[in-house]
């Protein structure tokens, strides 16, 4: 008797407990939507890893002046002409695809002569949000980096000289450039021009996250309710105890700065140095600039290499503080082996947090 009413006691204790952290649990929830309804500037202070204020959340939208439909015209004839490589195969395109939200959905891209390049192909969209451009930053205007393709020898293997002498000799671009420019032959730097006119034109696809916080600036509390419980945890674990806005703020949700976050390889067989290679200053050894989180579930595969290809993987390499590679004991030390960012510490997500977390990110 004695041993079935212990039983029966501790059945009782379990459901009292398993109902009290429940409400405690709906109790959270509510304190959580209630935050969330407010507009964004009373929202949960952001936590990022080092203190500093970052940019909040906001819609991604063209920053300069919308181009001239005749210059995004000829640029997108431009974009999609295998002119521009030296035998005729290879265009922006074949990197950059439309129905690939203009990435290659590849770890590294495939050029002229089917050469594999080094760095992952970046979705285009934004552009005008960039403050510099390719991993490495090495260019500083997109007008800089549209011509660059053009000359490297494993993406299209030519000239910029050699392209344009093509484009002017064919009928079919004359009334188009005369439109464009006024003029009847492109220059190097009306080439450049068109191609970003058109670039500046993509924009990401329409995703719960984009309306979510287009529709917080008029409205926090028809917004919040656009989210489940999970994204909403989700959202508030980005701006807090994941620190995500650390790095991934903004319109763009990347904060534009070049970080070591210990996937350089240093001294091994897929050794990037990184910016290094286009500042030579040794504090840039294995820093790359922090990719956009815009439409990230969609535009895998991720990082500088291309060879992250699970979200999850992701969320669990960040939650155990990023890589953070020593050198290697059997060879002689070297002064420009790169030491991971300080910004990067375990987080201690739960599982729980962790499929919260992926659930925001999904809807980015």
């Amino acid at each position: 008797m004695f041993r079935v009413l212990s039983t029966f006691a501790l059945l009782v204790l379990t459901l009292v407990c398993s109902s009290v952290m429940h409400a405690q649990e709906l109790f959270l929830l509510q304190q959580l939507k209630d935050s969330y309804s407010q507009p964004q500037s009373q929202w949960p202070a952001i936590e990022t890893a080092d203190g500093r204020q970052v940019q909040q959340l906001a819609p991604l939208s063209l920053v300069k002046p919308k181009p001239l439909p005749s210059q995004v015209i000829l640029g997108r004839m431009l974009f999609h002409d295998t002119s521009l490589s030296r035998d005729k195969t290879v265009s922006c395109s074949s990197c950059h695809e439309s129905r690939l939200l203009f990435g290659d959905m590849r770890s590294q891209p495939i050029g002229i002569d089917m050469q594999r390049g080094r760095r992952n192909s970046p979705n285009i969209f934004g552009i005008d949000h960039w403050q510099s451009f390719f991993w490495d930053g090495r260019a500083e205007t997109a007008e800089q980096q549209a011509l660059m393709p053009i000359e490297d020898p494993k993406e299209m293997d030519f000239s910029v000289e050699g392209a344009l002498l093509r484009i002017n000799s064919e009928t079919k671009y004359r009334p188009l450039i005369k439109k464009a420019f006024g003029t009847t032959t492109l220059n190097r730097q009306q080439l450049a021009k068109a191609i970003v006119a058109f670039e500046r034109t993509i924009m990401p696809k329409d995703t719960l996250f984009s309306r979510f916080i287009a529709m917080v600036q008029h409205n926090p509390k028809a917004a919040i309710t656009m989210l489940s419980e999970s994204q909403l945890k989700g959202l508030h674990l980005y701006r807090t105890k994941a620190r995500c806005m650390t790095c991934h703020n903004g319109p763009l949700l990347s904060d534009n700065r070049f970080h070591i976050t210990g996937l350089h390889a240093f001294g091994r067989r897929l050794e990037d140095l990184g910016r290094y290679e286009h500042t030579q200053d040794p504090s840039d050894v294995g820093a790359f600039r922090t990719p956009s989180l815009v439409m990230v579930s969609h535009t895998e595969p991720w990082m500088h290499h291309g060879l992250f290809v699970s979200l999850p993987g992701i969320i669990n390499f960040y939650n155990r503080g990023g890589a953070q590679p020593k050198p290697r004991k059997d060879r002689k030390p070297d002064p420009l082996f790169p030491t991971t960012t300080s910004l990067l510490k375990p987080l201690k997500l739960s599982k729980q947090e962790r499929e919260d977390l992926l659930a925001f990110l999904k809807i980015l």
